[in-house]
């Protein structure tokens, strides 16, 4: 848990610069969608060029995070621009031989042109005839290739200048093997991984073969946000958002329309909703609008020092603002992923209960959009929820979307700091907590020591009346992932745990003075 935790602490800054590419693509849509028209017009062109300026950088942030995610792990262990140049050169590789060598027979959500690589002529005969692309691996291509780099930098470092080799340099060996045994991993990736897109396959027939299924939806939810966190999510939203798996309407001048947000786009600007389309979408009005600001505000009081509280209050208002807005689902659901794995998984299975209510209620608000980048999509925003508030047709969506909105905020709140407080350390009793307080007091030069403690969801500080008895070596084996004084006191990094060691500390203090009187 301790290196689950740490590979936290360096993925801060990629999740970060996520975060900022979620705002500037927000902040373009909202400059030059058409969809909310209804509230202002936007008519100059330099700021329709700002604009859409915006939603490319956006849009490449969040497409290619996974090499952002790659360079940030080998350049943070490894501590060398020879890592990153490897890194790079070892993610080209793995894509360029995933898109000669995979079969061709997968769906087309499999491949994507992941950095512009991608095939239109070729004089091998298998290939021809058709436009090719690397596999759609995600987050998988990141892992397999920061291994490789890291493994593939510490044997250079250990590469003998008299060896038989010893033309070549060690930053040359590094780079030479990485890209190597990257070819080989994208060899075996284009062989194994189409197992995985049958799997997902499979998973989206059984859905689509009855929609109005509130189980089948409510494993369409989760299915959803988990593959979104591995950036997979083209490979389940696609098939229903725009595929035949999504439905199908046909329009007045007897076109076909299929997709679950086509129909509802196309049928509301014939302002002719027949009250099926948009049960793909509804659970994320309330997931933007009112569940994740719950658990932000959740996360925010969860910090006992009123210092770092007036300090972060401005990021946690931004934070419910894009989530208002835009949506900040992705780098939360990575952030529980890495922090508070159970606390994710209370996320997946409430997404997949909202999907089963609202189709069990046939409450559906669609998400109105004409692009098929499912992977930058911004369903289920507070402009597009009032921009329906003028039609009275949609009065009960948008109250019962509201009402379960409201509960799913509290649930939020009640369950973010229930899991801090009671469930992040020690779930199963077997002694880890007591071991972990104890350990950590005695690391500090004992509760007599102690003169004051506070906590947020990922640090405990303790400030401590005499320095000199606290034992850093001893805290970092107790699992810290980073130990460094500052005026509050000394921060222990012992991520979602913090809480409840403070809480703990604080009990043992308490019980010391007690025995005193």
């Amino acid at each position: 848990m301790r290196n689950w935790h740490s590979l936290y602490e360096i993925l801060r800054f990629p999740l970060g610069v996520l975060f900022a590419g979620i705002c500037m693509l927000g902040i373009g849509n909202l400059i030059v969608n058409p969809a909310l028209s209804s509230f202002y017009s936007v008519t100059n062109v330099y700021v329709l060029a700002s604009g859409e300026a915006l939603m490319k950088i956006g849009n490449f942030l969040i497409v290619n995070f996974p090499l952002m995610f790659l360079l940030r792990i080998v350049s943070r262990k490894a501590g060398s621009s020879v890592s990153i140049i490897s890194a790079i050169a070892g993610y080209v590789s793995f894509l360029v031989v995933t898109m000669y060598f995979t079969t061709a027979s997968l769906p087309a959500t499999a491949y994507s042109s992941i950095l512009g690589i991608n095939l239109t002529s070729t004089s091998v005969s298998y290939l021809s005839g058709s436009a090719h692309y690397p596999l759609q691996t995600g987050l998988l291509a990141t892992a397999a290739v920061a291994l490789i780099t890291l493994s593939s930098y510490s044997r250079s470092r250990q590469k003998s200048e008299y060896d038989f080799f010893a033309f070549i340099s060690k930053d040359g060996y590094c780079i030479l093997r990485t890209v190597i045994l990257s070819i080989l991993a994208g060899l075996a990736t284009s062989y194994i991984w189409p197992y995985a897109v049958d799997a997902i396959t499979v998973a989206v027939d059984f859905i689509a073969a009855d929609s109005t299924n509130p189980i089948n939806l409510a494993v369409y939810g989760m299915l959803d946000r988990f593959l979104s966190v591995f950036n997979l999510s083209t490979l389940v939203r696609t098939p229903f958002w725009y595929g035949s798996s999504g439905g199908s309407w046909i329009n007045m001048v007897g076109g076909s329309v299929v997709g679950d947000v086509s129909i509802w786009t196309q049928q509301l600007s014939l302002s002719n909703l027949n009250g099926m389309a948009g049960r793909f979408i509804t659970p994320y009005y309330v997931l933007n609008m009112f569940a994740v600001p719950g658990m932000i505000w959740a996360i925010y009081s969860m910090q006992t020092d009123k210092f770092e509280r007036r300090r972060t209050r401005l990021l946690f208002i931004a934070a419910t603002i894009v989530s208002l807005l835009t949506g900040t689902l992705l780098p939360l659901e990575i952030m529980l992923v890495l922090l508070c794995p159970i606390l994710f998984l209370f996320h997946l299975a409430y997404t997949g209960v909202l999907y089963g209510v609202f189709q069990s209620m046939q409450v559906y608000l669609g998400y109105n959009n004409a692009s098929t980048n499912v992977l930058t999509a911004l369903p289920g925003t507070l402009m597009e929820f009032i921009s329906y508030m003028g039609n009275s047709s949609f009065y009960r969506t948008l109250g019962t979307v509201a009402a379960v909105g409201a509960v799913s905020f509290f649930i939020y709140f009640f369950f973010t700091r229930f899991y801090f407080n009671h469930l992040a350390l020690d779930l199963f009793n077997t002694g880890d907590a007591d071991r972990l307080i104890k350990g950590t007091i005695k690391a500090v030069g004992g509760i007599e020591n102690v003169k004051m403690t506070h906590s947020s969801i990922t640090r405990l500080t303790v400030s401590v009346y005499d320095p000199n008895k606290i034992d850093v070596n001893r805290l970092r084996q107790m699992g810290s992932i980073r130990v460094y004084e500052t005026k509050a006191g000394y921060s222990i990094g012992y991520g979602a745990a913090s809480t409840m060691v403070r809480k703990g500390i604080n009990k043992c203090m308490r019980d010391s003075v007690r025995n005193v009187k």
